[in-house]
C-alpha cells in the first residue's frame, strides 16, 4: 500500500559554501529578497516608523472635520458669503430651540409670557457673550414675521451666526452648547443646526468607533486563530493592519495643515488597513506555508511567495489604489480626505505585506506554526486526511497546516506532474504527464494566439483537478454553465433593480440618530417652523442697488418671476412678499433686513420658501429651476437645497472622468497582471454588476427604509446620501479586484504550467477561495461592527461594503467566474503577440 511521509529538506552531508551577498541558493542563483536578507534592519527600522507614525498623529482625531461635505467655491458658498458679510443674514450655524409647556393662547402667552421673555433673554446675552459668536437673532428680538415662532406658540427659535471656519465653528458650539441648553425657568432649551450637528456626529463617530472595536476583536482574533493557524500567524496580519493604519494616521495629521480632513476618513481608513492586511497577508503566509511542506529551504519558500503571491499582491494594492484615488477628482473634502486616506492606507498595507512580513516570517522560521490554540479540533481532519492515504489516494497525504488552517496532503495524483509550485500538471493529459500533445505548456504559441494552450478536454477529464469544496463546486459548474451562470446573473440583475429608483440627496441632521438633541431640533424645524430662514433658499443679488427706482422695478419682476416657479410658495425681498406671480403684500419693517447693514457696495438678496423638507431631491431641482430663472444682476442662489445641489451637480460633472479613471486603470493593470485580454473585461464586467447589486441593496435599505430590524434603527428620508455609493464603489470595487487578482494570478499559474481551462480554474479556485472568502468574512465582521454606528453614513458604507464582499467572495466568485470562463474556453487565454509575457513564449512560469 502506498504512503507518502511529510516531506523535509534533504540533509547536507557536507557543509557547503557559503552564497554571495545577495544570493541565494548558490553562485549564480536567484537573488535573495531585500527584506529577508536584511531582517532585522527591516523590521527595527518598521517598528521605528511605527513608533513615529504613532506619534505624529496622537491628536488626528482633534483636528478632523465632520463636514467638508460642499465643494469649495460653490455658488452656494459664495451666497452665504454676501450674504453674511453684507446682511448679516445666510444659514446660521447653530439653532436654540425654546419650548415651554404653557399654551400659546391669549391666557398662558407660551413663549410670550414674561417670564419666558426674560428667560429667553438671559439664554440670548449668554450666548451672544461668547468671542466666537458674531451675531444673534431671536424670536423676542425679531418681531413677528420672521417664521421663528411656531404656530401653537409654544416653542421658538434663537438664531447664532459664528465666526471662523468649520473648525473654528465647532470649537465654538463645543465650548458654547452646555452653557445655554438645559432648564431655564419656564423654558426647555435644546440645541441644532450645522455647527451643532457636526460636534454631535464627531463625538458619536468617536463613540462607535470604539463599539466596533469592541464588537469586531473578539470574533476577528477568533476568525484570524481559525484561518493562520496559530497565535504567531494571526499576529501578522494585525502587525501589517497596525502598520498600514499608523502610516495613514500620520499622513492624516499632515493633510490636516493643508486641507479639510473628514472624520470618515479615519474610520473608513482604520477599517480598510485591517482589510487589506487580511488578504495580503493571507495570500502571502498561504503560498509560504504551501512551499515549506513541499520541504523547500525556507529562504527559497519566501522566495517564491514573493514572486507568486507576493506579485499579485503588488497588482492588487495597484487596483485598490486606483479606484481610492479615483476620488481625488472630486471637489468635495470629503470624498477628497477618504481618497488621499484610502491610497495611503493601501501603500502602506502592501509595503507591510512585501517587506515587513518577509522580514517578520524569515525571523519567526519554523516558530510560525507553533501555539495552535485550536489544535485539538484539527487533529481529527488530519486523521482523516491520513486514512484516506491509505486508502490508496496518495494526494490526501498526511495533513499539513494551510493559512487557513486546515490540512491538504503533499503528495501527487496519478496522472499529474509535480511542478515547483507544488501544483500539479493536467490531469486529464492523454499521456500521464501532465502535458498535452506532447508539447507541454512551452510548446509552440498554439492556436489562436494562446500561448502553449493545452487541449480542453472537458469537465468529466477534469475530475481529478479540484478535490477540495469549491475545486468540487467549480467543477459542477463547469459541468452546466449556463444552467448556473444565467440563474445567477438574474438574481444579480434583480438585487440592482431597487437602484433604478435612487432618489440622491444630502445628508442633514438625520445623518444622527432620532434621539439626538440636534435630530430633534431638525425635526422640530421641519414640522413647526416651515417659514423660518434656517430652511430658506436665499438669492442674493450684491450688484442690484435698489434704492435706484429702475433698479427696484427690475426686483419686483425678478421676484415675480421665481415666486412663479413650481415648487416655490412665497418669495421675501426688499419690495415686498410674493406669491404664484404676484405681489401680496407691499413692504413692512421687517423688509428692511433686505437691505445692506452699512454704507457702501449695494446689493440686496431673496428669500424663497418652497415646499417638502429642506435638503430633499425635489427641494435641489427647484434650485435647478430657480437658478434658471433671468435675473437683473449677477445671481447667486443659496441655502440648503441650494448646496444639496452644488453636490448632486459637482459629483455628476466628475463622475464619468472618476469611472472611466478606475475602469481603464483596473483593466491595465489586470493585464499586466494576466497579459489576458479577455479575463481583464470579464473582471470588470463582472465586478461592476456585483457592485450594482449591492447599490440596489443600498436602495431597498437606506432609502426605501426596509429591514431596519436587521441592520439597526434609522431615520428614513425617502433618499440615499449622494456621496455614500460613490465612497462604497471605489472602495467595494478595489477589494473586488482584490479577489479577483488572487484568483486569476493562480488560475494563470496552473494554465501555465500545463492545465487546461477546467482544470485551471478548477484548481485556481480550489485553491485561492478558501483565502478570499475567509478574507471577505473577516472583513464582513469588520464592517458589520462598523454598521453598528449610529450614524447613517457609516451604517450604509459598513452594510455595503459587508455585502459587497460576501456577494462578490461567494456567488461571482465562486458560481459566475466559473461558468463564465467555461463558456468562454479557450478565448480565456488568448493574448496579442504584443502582449505576452516571456513566460508565455519560453513555457510555463513555474517549473
Amino acid at each position: 500500500m502506498p504512503t507518502t511521509t511529510k516531506p523535509s529538506p534533504a540533509p547536507n552531508p557536507a557543509p557547503e559554501p557559503s552564497p554571495p551577498p545577495g544570493r541565494g541558493d548558490g553562485p549564480g542563483g536567484p537573488p535573495v529578497p531585500f527584506a529577508v536578507r536584511h531582517r532585522h534592519l527591516v523590521s527595527v527600522v518598521a517598528l521605528l516608523l511605527m513608533a513615529l507614525s504613532g506619534l505624529i498623529g496622537r491628536d488626528v482625531a482633534d483636528r478632523l472635520s465632520s463636514g467638508g461635505i460642499v465643494p469649495p467655491g460653490a455658488e452656494s458658498m459664495r451666497a452665504e458669503e454676501v450674504l453674511r458679510d453684507r446682511f448679516g443674514a445666510g444659514r446660521p450655524e447653530m439653532v436654540l430651540l425654546v419650548r415651554t409647556d404653557a399654551a400659546g393662547g391669549p391666557g398662558g402667552r407660551g413663549i410670550g409670557a414674561p417670564a419666558a421673555v426674560a428667560a429667553g433673554g438671559a439664554v440670548e446675552r449668554r450666548l451672544a457673550a461668547d468671542p466666537g459668536v458674531e451675531r444673534v437673532l431671536s424670536t423676542w428680538s425679531a418681531g413677528p414675521g420672521t417664521g421663528l415662532r411656531s404656530r401653537d406658540g409654544r416653542s421658538g427659535l434663537v438664531l447664532a451666526w459664528l465666526r471662523g471656519g468649520d473648525h473654528e465653528r465647532g470649537k465654538t458650539a463645543e465650548r458654547v452648547v452646555p452653557g445655554v441648553t438645559g432648564r431655564f425657568g419656564p423654558l426647555e432649551v435644546t440645541a441644532g443646526g450645522e455647527a451643532p450637528t457636526r460636534v454631535e456626529v464627531a463625538r458619536q463617530a468617536s463613540r462607535d468607533a470604539r463599539l466596533s472595536e469592541l464588537v469586531a476583536l473578539p470574533v476577528t482574533v477568533t476568525l484570524l486563530l481559525l484561518v493562520f493557524g496559530s497565535l504567531p500567524a494571526a499576529g501578522l496580519p494585525v502587525l501589517v493592519g497596525v502598520f498600514a493604519a499608523l502610516g495613514t494616521t500620520a499622513l492624516l495629521r499632515g493633510l490636516t495643515g493643508l486641507m479639510e480632513v473628514s472624520v470618515y476618513a479615519l474610520n473608513i481608513g482604520t477599517a480598510l488597513a485591517f482589510a487589506l492586511a487580511i488578504d495580503y497577508s493571507l495570500f502571502l503566509v498561504s503560498r509560504y506555508r504551501e512551499e515549506r511542506a513541499r520541504g523547500v529551504e525556507d529562504t527559497a519558500a519566501l522566495r517564491t511567495a514573493l514572486r507568486t503571491a507576493g506579485r499579485a499582491v503588488a497588482f492588487s494594492a495597484g487596483t485598490v489604489a486606483c479606484s481610492m484615488a479615483a476620488l481625488l477628482v472630486f471637489p468635495h473634502p470629503l470624498l477628497r480626505s477618504l481618497g488621499f486616506a484610502g491610497v495611503a492606507v493601501t501603500v502602506m498595507a502592501a509595503v507591510g505585506s512585501l517587506v515587513v512580513l518577509p522580514a517578520v516570517l524569515a525571523l519567526l522560521g519554523d516558530r510560525l506554526d507553533r501555539l495552535d490554540v485550536f489544535a485539538r479540533w484539527r487533529r481529527p481532519r488530519a486523521a482523516a486526511a491520513r486514512s484516506t492515504e491509505a486508502a490508496g489516494c496518495p494526494d490526501a497525504a498526511e495533513g499539513r497546516p494551510q493559512a487557513d488552517g486546515s490540512t491538504t496532503g503533499t503528495g501527487t495524483a496519478p496522472g499529474e506532474a509535480t511542478s515547483g509550485t507544488g501544483v500539479a500538471g493536467a490531469s486529464d493529459a492523454a499521456d500521464g504527464t501532465g502535458r498535452t500533445g506532447g508539447t507541454g505548456a512551452a510548446g509552440g504559441t498554439g492556436r489562436s494566439g494562446v500561448s502553449g494552450a493545452p487541449r480542453e478536454t472537458g469537465v468529466a477529464g477534469s475530475a481529478a483537478a479540484g478535490r477540495g469544496g469549491w475545486g468540487r463546486i467549480a467543477l459542477a459548474v463547469m459541468r452546466r454553465p449556463l444552467a448556473t451562470g444565467v440563474p445567477v446573473a438574474c438574481l444579480l440583475v434583480l438585487l440592482t433593480v431597487p437602484f433604478a429608483d435612487v432618489r440622491f440627496a444630502m445628508s442633514d441632521d438625520r445623518v444622527l440618530p432620532a434621539s439626538s438633541a440636534a435630530g430633534g431640533v431638525g425635526a422640530a424645524l421641519r414640522e413647526d417652523f416651515p417659514g423660518s430662514p434656517v430652511g430658506a433658499t436665499t438669492i442674493a443679488l450684491p450688484g442690484l442697488d435698489t434704492r435706484v427706482p429702475a433698479r427696484a422695478a427690475e426686483l419686483d419682476r425678478y421676484a415675480r418671476r421665481v415666486s412663479a416657479v413650481d415648487g416655490v410658495t412665497r418669495v421675501d425681498t426688499a419690495t415686498g412678499t410674493y406669491a404664484r406671480g404676484r405681489l401680496v403684500t407691499g413692504p413692512s419693517p421687517s423688509s428692511a433686513r433686505f437691505l445692506p447693514r452699512r454704507s457702501g457696495p449695494g446689493g440686496t438678496y431673496l428669500s424663497v420658501a418652497m415646499a417638502g423638507e429642506p435638503g430633499g431631491p425635489a427641494g435641489a431641482d427647484r434650485v435647478g429651476a430657480i437658478r434658471a430663472v433671468p435675473a437683473p444682476a449677477p445671481a447667486r442662489v443659496g441655502g440648503f437645497d441650494a448646496r444639496v445641489a452644488d453636490v448632486r451637480g459637482a459629483i455628476g460633472d466628475r463622475l464619468p472622468l472618476a469611472l472611466t479613471l478606475v475602469g481603464v486603470s483596473m483593466v491595465v493593470l489586470v493585464l499586466g497582471l494576466t497579459r489576458r485580454p479577455v479575463l481583464a473585461l470579464k473582471a470588470l464586467v463582472l465586478n461592476t454588476l456585483s457592485l450594482c447589486a449591492t447599490f440596489g441593496a443600498l436602495v431597498f435599505v437606506f432609502q426605501q427604509g426596509h429591514l431596519k430590524w436587521l441592520v439597526g434603527d434609522f431615520v428614513t428620508t425617502g433618499s440615499l446620501d449622494v456621496q455614500i455609493p460613490v465612497v462604497t464603489f471605489c472602495v467595494a470595487f478595489g477589494l473586488s479586484m482584490d479577489y479577483e487578482c488572487m484568483l486569476l494570478s493562480r488560475m494563470v499559474e496552473e494554465h501555465r504550467a500545463g492545465a487546461d481551462t477546467v482544470t485551471a480554474v478548477a484548481r485556481g479556485l480550489d485553491r485561492t477561495a478558501r483565502l478570499f472568502t475567509w478574507s471577505a468574512a473577516i472583513l464582513a465582521v469588520v464592517m458589520v461592527a462598523l454598521a453598528t454606528s449610529g450614524l447613517v453614513f457609516l451604517k450604509a458604507v459598513g452594510v455595503g461594503l459587508a455585502l459587497a464582499a460576501v456577494l462578490d467572495a461567494t456567488v461571482v466568485r465562486g458560481l459566475l467566474v466559473p461558468a463564465v470562463m467555461r463558456l468562454a474556453g479557450r478565448a480565456n487565454w488568448w493574448a496579442p503577440a504584443w502582449l505576452r509575457g516571456k513566460e508565455d513564449r519560453t513555457g510555463p512560469l513555474v517549473r
